[in-house]
């Protein structure tokens, strides 16, 4: 195959999945709850905190739609390494923009661009480390807990479980004194978040 035609084939590619999800989220913008200004949420992640990181994530809410910009950090457990000898520190950054099936309470479902550094480093040798990078891209849904009044338009604490599934197309495979880390393709990641709406 050309490189002209690989091209276009990915370009071609790029325009069905945009067309795809269009076409998904349109008929909803029909009968969605509209707000009347945008409101600014800030959350975080408490899991990543047990795991020795952190997180922290601003969004604003507007017409039945939800953009969020977040940094994180966390320690992968070793339940979740498919081999563990090694220990890996994941920090990144990553922007989410979510369809909100209802008044900013209830479901939700979007997408969501993630930009990842994985520290990797043998336990019994901190010597030596690799630093791996990835533009990771997936789906994601899960369900928003408002416990403010809805005439107060919700405003006030939430929780949102979610599941996310990432894709990377750029996993890497390393080796560090004769042990193996591969870099998953596909990455399921489920996990809550506490919130504040303002």
């Amino acid at each position: 195959m050309s490189r002209l035609a690989y091209k276009s084939r990915i370009q071609i590619g790029y325009l069905v999945i945009f067309v795809l999800v269009t076409s998904m989220l349109a008929p909803y913008k029909v009968v969605s709850q509209t707000t009347s200004q945008p409101r600014l949420e800030v959350e975080s992640d408490p899991l990543a905190f047990v795991f020795n990181g952190y997180s922290l994530h601003t969004a604003i809410t507007y017409s039945g739609f939800r953009t969020s910009l977040g940094v994180f950090a966390i320690e992968t457990p070793d339940f979740l390494l498919q081999n563990d000898a090694f220990s890996v520190y994941t920090s990144g950054y990553d922007v989410k923009t979510d369809y909100l099936f209802g008044e900013s309470s209830g479901f939700f479902t979007g997408i969501q661009l993630s930009y990842t550094t994985d520290k990797i480093e043998l336990k019994y040798s901190e010597e030596n480390s690799d630093k791996l990078r990835s533009l990771n891209i997936g789906f994601r849904a899960g369900y928003r807990f408002m416990f403010g009044k809805i005439e107060n338009n919700y405003k006030g604490f939430y929780i949102s479980p979610w599941v996310a599934l990432l894709y990377n197309p750029s996993a890497k495979t390393i080796w560090q004194d004769s042990q193996e880390y591969k870099q998953a393709s596909w990455v399921p990641f489920p996990t809550i978040h506490l919130g504040w709406r303002f």
